[in-house]
């Protein structure tokens, strides 16, 4: 009987931590996209990277049609305080660069040994780099 309310207890909680890292995601979400609310021309993309006993990251990038990085944010860690927080050193440049930096730092192992905010930083580039070339191919610039 204490095991059964144990579990439940526990899953409360992960409810409960669930929710409100949810919530606050959501919040940084709409803080960043609240700035190019209205103008044309600006993408924002993410990249994931989950690690199951090692810490997780979520990158945001905001990209303009020529594929220059306005807004770039990093959450990483293990814990649902983990906040994100913005990395400057992109901002201004283009998103090859990042492909091109994280690409560089690939250990003779692989890519699976790269850290998670790196995994999460080259998908979110690489996912601006496919959507922003096929939006400019579908409508012929």
């Amino acid at each position: 009987m204490q095991l059964a309310f144990i579990l439940c207890t526990i899953l409360i909680v992960q409810y409960l931590l669930s929710f409100f890292q949810i919530k606050q995601y959501k919040r940084n979400i709409d803080k960043i996209v609240s700035v190019y609310k209205g103008d044309d021309g600006y993408f924002m993309f993410s990249g994931m990277e989950r690690g199951k006993f090692k810490p997780g990251a979520i990158a945001i990038l905001v990209v303009d049609r020529n594929y220059i990085i306005h807004e770039c944010h990093m959450l990483k860690g293990m814990s649902v305080l983990t906040k994100f927080k913005p990395l400057d050193n992109y901002k201004g440049k283009h998103v090859g660069e990042i492909v091109s930096d994280v690409n560089d730092m690939i250990p003779e192992k692989g890519k699976n040994k790269l850290p998670a905010y790196r995994k999460a930083l080259l998908q979110a580039s690489e996912n601006a780099l496919l959507t922003i070339s096929k939006n400019k191919v579908s409508m012929g610039v």
